[in-house]
């Protein structure tokens, strides 16, 4: 159900803010300020000046526009251009700084791979490592015997190779697994210490030294923890560069290749073979990348992949995860070869793929099919209909089909006092309240000083700030809500948008009158009772009221009226409407406005007092 109560100092300071926006709209930065302006700037509320800037900034903008109006003077043109063309020159100098060299749009398979790589293949002195661990000279173990209450000992691999057993002797364990080595105590303790139960936990890793060369971004020698992986080394060293292979990584120790990696398995299956852990001497060599092919179109991930000798374009759609969707319906694929000075597209049937041989600079297109989903709009119905709700049509529903989804009006419903509310006119309303807010703000400090000028508290202004800042903006669209007028005239039915929002209020006969009544209040509606006579029962109008009187109906359609028509009894009074007397402008302590300046509130001021007349 709606309430009708408006906000009335909201009211009324919106009529001030666009009452001054309506005759003169003046930069502060375009004009030497006075040193009242300048003491009057310092003396803003930080959220006031800070909007002036802002706006200020804004105006900067339009300056574009200026240079190519006509009316413009050749050597202000001058001027705006060196402004520009200075802007254009700090902008481009910072997208050098960011982006660097144009680089290709499509990117390799991999390369995003370790620019997101994770510290865990990299252990740093953490003993959760596996059995297959090979303990070496640096590497040290906590031992502890059963019922002793002194904290374990730490116990270190020496130089040459051993762990001394306290109360057994030496151990060889460099070079051994480390469930060897635990083994290996194990057995020794059993065999001195009869009965006696111990435990041995790794807890700091080694340091290993390992050369990383070939294709990768930053080839040298690097410290790495006891454990790390291959992964790890590459991750240190950069990543594979942009010629480098993902497809042939070596592991050199002793001067052989004792591991081989294919890191699409990874990527592709999430296979990795863990067990080789680096060693202090080890090398990561990287190959130089074999032949990469292009593969775009209906798969799941378009990027230039790198072949091995004796694949085929059905292991390229495999590495890209795929046909998608796009591809349904298709029942070839494309290869476009670049050969020296020509050009061709080869089409391939599926059956094809496998044993068709590609050759450098060939790409592959996939063909693909998208079509755009119907969306459907989200619109809310509340209020007195019979089916209030959330409802999702198709675009092109009208006011009038969706109000026969919710079943119709209840009865006691007031169409008259519906509302359709839509989120694009709220951010309109928003915007262009902000901006006058500003040109107000501007048009008063620009005039500070000067003879006739306004005369302002800046407190005034931090309290016209606060009010932009907390209003309401519904974003109401005035239309018919009469199902049978709708029904006979499809040109009053309006096309609903996503997200517009309906509210079909309860009759509440109730007349409203506020603002400068002397004594200003909600009075029951009757039939027979015209404006004089609510005028009247708010005790007339004060000596301060403006020769203007505002009346909202309830469907947010507003009218100003002179006094002299105050006595017309043609003014309709519905339930729900909105009788409101404005102050004087020239009466409201704190602001004198030259005499020019006639108190005449803007439209979109009274648009938005109407706004208030409805909510939840």
């Amino acid at each position: 159900m709606y309430k009708t109560q408006p906000n009335l100092s909201g009211a009324f300071l919106t009529s001030i803010l666009f009452l001054i926006c309506a005759f003169s709209v003046s930069s502060v930065h375009s004009q030497a300020l006075s040193p009242l302006a300048e003491d009057f700037l310092e003396g803003l509320p930080p959220s006031v000046r800070e909007e002036i800037d802002v706006q200020n900034s804004v105006e900067q903008e339009d300056e574009l526009d200026k240079l190519f109006r006509s009316d413009t003077s050749i050597e202000k043109n001058k001027v705006i251009l060196r402004n520009l063309q200075e802007q254009l020159k700090a902008l481009q100098q910072r997208l050098d700084q960011t982006d660097g060299e144009e680089k290709d749009s499509l990117p390799r398979f991999g390369d995003s791979f370790f620019q997101t790589f994770q510290s865990s293949f990299m252990p740093v002195n953490v003993p959760n490592i596996g059995g297959d661990y090979i303990v070496d000279v640096g590497d040290a173990f906590k031992f502890a015997r059963a019922g002793e209450k002194a904290n374990p000992g730490e116990l270190r691999v020496g130089r040459d190779g051993t762990l001394v057993i306290p109360g057994s002797g030496k151990v060889q364990v460099a070079g051994r697994t480390l469930a060897q080595v635990e083994e290996k105590v194990t057995s020794l303790i059993a065999e001195t210490q009869i009965g006696v139960k111990h435990t041995l936990m790794l807890s700091i890793l080694r340091d290993v030294q390992v050369i990383i060369v070939g294709g990768v971004e930053n080839p040298g020698i690097y410290t790495l923890s006891g454990g790390s992986s291959v992964l790890g080394g590459l991750h240190v060293a950069g990543g594979v560069s942009k010629n480098g292979s993902f497809r042939n990584v070596e592991l050199r120790r002793g001067g052989k290749t004792v591991a081989k990696f294919d890191l699409y398995k990874l990527f592709v299956l999430g296979e990795y073979e863990g067990e080789n852990t680096l060693r202090s001497g080890d090398t990561i060599f990287v190959n130089p990348a074999n032949f990469q092919v292009p593969l775009v179109g209906g798969i799941h991930n378009s990027a230039i992949f790198e072949l091995k000798d004796g694949e085929n374009i059905s292991n390229l759609i495999s590495f890209a995860g795929g046909f998608d969707e796009s591809f349904y319906g298709f029942e070839h694929v494309l290869v476009s070869r670049n050969t020296i000075g020509a050009r061709s597209i080869i089409k391939l049937n599926l059956g094809e793929m496998q044993s068709f041989k590609l050759a450098p600079r060939d790409s592959v297109m996939v063909p693909s099919y998208s079509y755009e989903s119907i969306d459907t709009y989200k619109i809310t119905i509340e209020g007195q209909v019979k089916f209030p709700g959330t409802y999702y049509v198709y675009p092109g529903a009208t006011l009038l089909s969706t109000l026969e989804l919710a079943g119709g009006y209840k009865e006691g419903a007031y169409e008259f006092g519906s509302a359709l509310l839509r989120t694009s006119v709220s951010d309109e309303e928003k915007k262009f309240a902000q901006k006058n807010y500003a040109d107000t703000v501007n048009f008063i400090v620009s005039n500070i000083g000067k003879p006739g000028g306004a005369n302002v508290d800046p407190d005034v202004l931090g309290l016209l700030a606060e009010e932009v800042r907390s209003r309401s903006y519904e974003g109401r669209v005035i239309t018919e809500f009469d199902l049978k007028k709708l029904s006979k005239n499809p040109v009053l039915d309006v096309a609903l948008t996503h997200n517009d929002r309906i509210v079909i209020p309860r009759l509440e006969k109730v007349v409203y009158a506020f603002g400068d009544f002397k004594n200003p209040a909600n009075f029951t509606y009757h039939s027979d009772l015209d404006i004089k006579d609510y005028i009247g029962l708010a005790g007339g109008l004060k000596d301060s009221a403006d020769t203007e009187l505002i009346i909202i109906d309830p469907d947010g359609k507003t009218q100003v009226y002179k006094k002299r028509f105050f006595a017309n009894n043609a003014i309709d009074i519905y339930p729900g409407s909105i009788i409101y007397a404005q102050r004087e402008i020239s009466k409201i302590k704190g602001v004198q406005y030259a005499a020019t300046i006639s108190p005449i509130l803007s439209s979109l001021a009274i648009s938005l007092a109407s706004l208030n007349s409805i909510s939840n």
